[in-house]
């Protein structure tokens, strides 16, 4: 995999962080809990091997899922339902939009953008080393070519160009972004959102929203950096936005940053209400924090990674 690295990718996928990737794939040896590589169990129920639950019977359900033995013993009739397993690709929608590059790192700590590339490289090795199916999808304000990888971890070369060639500009469409992805597949996927969700709060609950219909297990892991929470400014300053056409001069005093620090936090808690009410699962993912400790420990816990 380090062979023939062109100078963006040898700088963000260094020999140290590919030894790292090799590691995490011995220690989270699948992607969201099947019981066999490439197959993930679901939220959902269905006629898979692994069994879920009870329901009354109704006329016209398959009588070879009927609980006979508890019929024996009640005498009431129920169907037996079990976790549904899908061969549906693992998706990745990717920000690439002006705000992920807007982030300026301090020293020993990658910026958001790049950050956010080398978290998506890890799921995708990941999931191809478990025998997965991946569609890596970038987004920002217009429609971006995705890239499928199929079950082989010797397509990560092209994984790892593919994501070095991205550069971050234009607005974030999350909602245009998952309606290409739903309009893509005609079958239920997992999708893993990758982004800062800043300047997407009207487009987040309505993406969400969009990808329950269509029946996806969802994750949301937004990046954060420590800027974005506390910004190292004081004094006369210009405000740019980094996706509108606006400046604003203003003089940025403690007060002003306490204030903005209590607008983060309500941000912050707004998007984890967002995904919660549309059942999708929230994990902060700090630029400060290792990806590997990200992918390792915030993920697991999340239950989208199991080892």
């Amino acid at each position: 995999m380090a062979d023939d690295m062109q100078p963006e990718r040898g700088r963000l996928f260094d020999a140290a962080f590919l030894a790292r990737l090799e590691q995490l794939h011995v220690m989270a040896k699948r992607l969201r809990g099947g019981d066999s590589a490439g197959r993930r169990r679901s939220r959902r129920v269905g006629d898979g091997l692994e069994f879920a639950d009870h329901r009354a019977y109704a006329p016209g359900d398959d009588v070879r899922f009927i609980d006979w033995p508890y019929y024996a013993r009640m005498e009431r009739l129920f169907r037996r339902l079990f976790h549904e397993h899908s061969e549906a690709p693992l998706a990745i929608l990717l920000d690439v939009s002006a705000s992920m590059g807007a982030d300026v790192p301090a020293r020993g700590r990658l910026g958001k953008f790049d950050y956010a590339r080398r978290v998506a490289a890890a799921l995708v090795y990941v999931a191809v080393a478990s025998l997965e199916r991946v569609t890596l999808a970038p987004f920002a304000g217009g429609p971006a070519e995705p890239l499928t990888v199929g079950r082989n971890i010797r397509q990560m070369p092209r994984v790892l160009a593919f994501l070095s060639a991205l550069t971050p500009g234009g607005p974030t469409q999350l909602l245009a972004a998952t309606q290409r992805l739903v309009g893509r597949y005609d079958q239920p996927m997992t999708v893993l959102l990758v982004s800062d969700l800043l300047d997407c709060e009207d487009d987040l609950s309505s993406a969400l929203a969009a990808l329950a219909q269509a029946r996806c297990d969802v994750t949301v892991l937004q990046v954060q950096s420590p800027t974005d929470a506390s910004p190292e400014i004081r004094g006369a300053a210009a405000l740019v936005g980094t996706e509108a056409d606006r400046q604003m001069n203003v003089e940025i005093t403690d007060d002003l940053i306490a204030a903005y620090r209590q607008q983060w936090l309500q941000f912050v808690d707004d998007c984890q209400r967002a995904c919660a009410a549309r059942g999708a699962i929230y994990v902060g993912a700090p630029t400060d924090v290792p990806v590997e400790k990200l992918v390792l420990e915030g993920l697991r816990r999340a239950g989208v990674l199991v080892g």
